[in-house]
């Protein structure tokens, strides 16, 4: 996981997502434990975010968790921890409350819920070489403006606009009725978008970004955004030669004991 971390606290802990305790999350947790998936950490208050595991604990009533080597420590007890992790291409989370610090453990409860978003309801991902990018957008009372695609997810998109629109400048919360592009082999699109944010850039200020977030998109127009998505991220992943989900092992208690150890010393190297 890695740019949107921000954007999954503020969306993914609502009902839409939740999945409850049952056994079903309690096959969750018992599964990022055993296959030792990486987990990122954040306090209450705190923008900093922190790489830790859960580790087995005998105790049900909570959780134990690989003690990051940056956290503060000054960190008070009774803060609440939120914990994401990716499972299959799945947003995993779920947030609690820090009941105890030792050498190499965090002890915080056991959470009330686990809560899932799908990998691609999150993640933008930027158009294939030999894709079609061009967005044009219809303004209000201004001249159209034509673009190239930078990136898109299933909510937005961001695009480049070169030379920059020199009659009225594009301000973040402006409407534009008719946001226009395609992907791959299906027909062009059309949406109406809010702009969230414009950002001059070069030195001539002679180039604009702009991040625009779809409003009133329709369902067939949606699944279409998602499923171009969740291509092009198979293809990146694939291209990289990561995404791959853990590898199974039986561990011996030996072993899972020296598990923290061997993530601190390979986090200091």
């Amino acid at each position: 996981m890695s740019e949107n971390l921000q954007d999954v606290r503020q969306r993914l802990f609502c009902k839409e997502f939740q999945i409850g305790t049952g056994s079903k999350a309690l096959h969750i947790i018992a599964r990022i434990s055993r296959e030792h998936l990486f987990c990122t950490l954040f306090f209450a208050d705190r923008d900093h975010s922190y790489t830790s595991m859960l580790l087995p604990n005998a105790n049900s009533n909570t959780l134990a968790l690989d003690l990051p080597l940056d956290l503060p420590t000054q960190l008070s007890l009774g803060a609440t921890v939120t914990v994401l992790v990716r499972i299959d291409g799945v947003i995993t989370g779920f947030r609690s409350t820090l009941r105890e610090r030792t050498q190499e453990e965090l002890l915080i409860d056991f959470p009330d819920a686990l809560y899932q978003m799908q990998r691609r309801q999150v993640y933008r991902v930027p158009p294939a070489i030999e894709d079609p990018d061009q967005v044009s957008i219809t303004r209000q009372g201004a001249e159209k403006m034509l673009g190239t695609m930078q990136d898109i997810s299933i909510g937005g998109l961001r695009a480049l606009f070169r030379p920059a629109p020199r009659d009225f400048p594009v301000q973040a919360g402006e409407f534009f009725p008719d946001v226009r592009f395609q992907l791959r082999q299906d027909n062009e699109l059309s949406l109406p978008a809010t702009v969230r944010f414009s950002d001059l850039h070069s030195q001539r200020g002679d180039a604009l970004i702009v991040g625009l977030e779809f409003a009133e998109a329709p369902t067939t127009i949606r699944e279409i955004i998602a499923q171009y998505v969740q291509a092009r991220d198979r293809e990146i992943l694939k291209a990289l030669g990561i995404g791959l989900g853990g590898t199974r092992t039986t561990d011996t208690a030996e072993k899972t004991a020296g598990l923290g150890r061997k993530l601190r010393r390979w986090w200091q190297g």
